[in-house]
């Protein structure tokens, strides 16, 4: 399975994500402060799954108090929501950097790269496996992540160019649409039933967006 490694694209470390705070840290302390909010829950949720997450625990866990994790979260929902921004916004620099690579010399199988370099970051995310998968995935948080995830089909559109160039834009966008409908339920069926995500779901979803691709968009210009 193509990928191109998480190490290689993507945000170092756990960032902030301003839109799901109640105010927003102005001085470095107090970001520095946020940061180590969302990698201590990020953490919880790795090793003790959903249910270990609450403001006490995660207070605790950052050493501070639980006001001045209230300054900023005013509950554990808006944690959730702030590390889901963020786990999305980690996903979609993968997606990006597939983009970029075969913008600069194009993959033989585009769709195969998408793919495995999400499973592969969904895989070195557990702390994402589990709020995305583990009962904490709420219509709000699916709200609060859909911007990031729209651009998670700009890049998808971005290759969809390199290889079929011919294709009219708004087929191409449709097209994008559903290979991403698609893609988002096949990697959530992957990893629903192993946390590695299950290898057959992941390569026969290889094989039906590129079929798909093709019966819509005719055969790439890139195929060798």
């Amino acid at each position: 399975m193509a990928q191109v490694g998480p190490e290689q694209h993507g945000r170092s470390g756990p960032q902030p994500a301003p839109g799901a705070l109640r105010n927003e840290p102005q001085q470095e302390r107090s970001r520095e402060r946020v940061r180590r909010v969302l990698a201590v829950a990020d953490e919880l949720l790795a090793s003790e799954g959903p249910a270990a997450l609450s403001t006490t625990r995660v207070a605790e866990a950052a050493g501070t108090s639980v006001g001045s994790l209230y300054r900023y979260f005013p509950d554990k929902e808006a944690i959730v929501e702030a590390l889901a921004v963020q786990y999305w916004g980690e996903l979609e620099d993968l997606v990006a950097g597939v983009a970029e690579a075969d913008e600069a010399e194009p993959f033989d199988d585009p769709m195969a790269a998408v793919l495995g370099t999400l499973a592969a970051g969904f895989r070195a995310r557990p702390g994402f496996l589990a709020l995305w998968f583990g009962g904490l995935r709420t219509e709000q948080v699916r709200d609060a992540t859909r911007p990031v995830r729209v651009l998670v089909g700009r890049s998808v559109e971005r290759i969809l160019a390199v290889h079929w160039p011919q294709a009219e834009p708004g087929e191409r966008a449709t097209v994008t649409r559903m290979v991403v409908l698609a893609g988002d339920a096949l990697l959530r069926e992957a990893f629903r039933l192993d946390p590695d995500g299950d290898a057959t779901v992941l390569t026969e979803s290889e094989q039906m967006l590129g079929a798909y691709i093709e019966a819509r968009l005719g055969d790439s210009v890139n195929r060798n």
